[in-house]
């Protein structure tokens, strides 16, 4: 079964590497966009979607790691 993935981080390094599993790992449509803030142009956080298997090892890296499921919460 897929599951749809739609994280916040503000940890670059975190993002990145999740990334490149997601990749690695034949994951299709994977998406990670950067949000800054408008009035200051200076990097606010990291939001990663893509629909995974549900068995999928990324899903734990996501659980591990500094992710949160709403912006608000960073």
């Amino acid at each position: 079964m897929k599951v749809a993935v739609d994280v916040y981080t503000k940890d670059v390094d975190a993002a990145t590497e999740v990334f490149k599993e997601a990749i690695r790992l034949g994951v299709a449509d994977v998406r990670i966009n950067t949000i800054l803030d408008y009035a200051t142009d200076e990097f606010k956080y990291i939001n990663i979607m893509m629909e995974v298997d549900h068995s999928c090892r990324v899903l734990d890296m996501l659980d591990d790691g500094p992710f949160v499921k709403d912006c608000d919460d960073l």
